[in-house]
């Protein structure tokens, strides 16, 4: 059975592939900035879209598997969990297509980059983490990181399990972190503190901003970021 490391490694491939194949796309547009924008915002989507079903089937399936290891009563089978964002993708292929307007190719590589990495990954965390809320055997879900900064690592730290129904999955651009089932009578850990669902929370006070700044600096200094 893949390790959660594999896993890791495993959906990043396939992000990898879903922004290749865009930037494949990008480069193949034409004409002028506004037509190469609508060809991207007719292509986009469906890329996302496809590599969002791969992501998604895959953590279902590391789930049942992860569920099976743990030896826990009771059926339950993973569903695959992909949210509605088609609006919010649209709004980031136009975000992600601006610079051709400056005649930028390299920045609206980056921006769709960007964007294609973490939508596209997007269902595989969504999965995990909506699925450790179903089941009743789940006590909830940890961080896979891939240590490359202050943040991930410290919502990783301690193995921290996260317990809450409603604690969210934090990311950011270019996140390689996946996510991970904890079942009851398993290795549990230790839940997460609360500084950690503070720091998974989507928005934050200039004073919770400050604490969290201040003790990623004290903590984390040797991780860039």
């Amino acid at each position: 059975m893949a390790t959660p490391q594999q896993t890791r490694r495993a959906l990043n491939l396939v992000a990898d592939s879903a922004t290749a194949t865009a930037l494949q796309l990008l480069s193949s547009t034409s004409g002028t900035p506004e037509q190469r924008r609508l060809d991207l915002l007719g292509g986009i989507p469906e890329v996302i879209g496809y590599y969002q079903e791969g992501t998604a089937a895959l953590a279902a399936d590391y789930y049942d598997a992860e569920r099976d290891t743990a030896n826990v009563s009771g059926s339950y089978t993973a569903r695959l969990v992909i949210v509605d964002r088609a609006e919010k993708i649209r709004n980031a292929t136009v975000w992600a297509a601006q610079p051709l307007f400056d005649g930028n190719e390299s920045a609206a590589s980056s921006r769709l980059a960007e964007v294609v990495q973490l939508e596209s990954a997007r269902p595989f965390r969504d999965t995990i983490t909506g699925n450790s809320a179903d089941d009743a055997k789940a006590i909830g879900w940890k961080r896979i990181s891939a240590g490359g900064c202050k943040l991930c690592a410290m919502l990783a730290a301690r193995g921290a399990v996260y317990k809450e129904s409603t604690a969210r999955f934090a990311t950011h651009p270019h996140c390689h972190c996946s996510a991970a089932p904890v079942f009851l009578g398993g290795d549990e850990g230790e839940e997460a503190s609360a500084l950690q669902y503070l720091a998974s929370k989507r928005s934050r006070s200039p004073n919770q901003r400050a604490q969290l700044r201040e003790y990623l600096n004290e903590n984390f200094a040797h991780i860039h970021g």
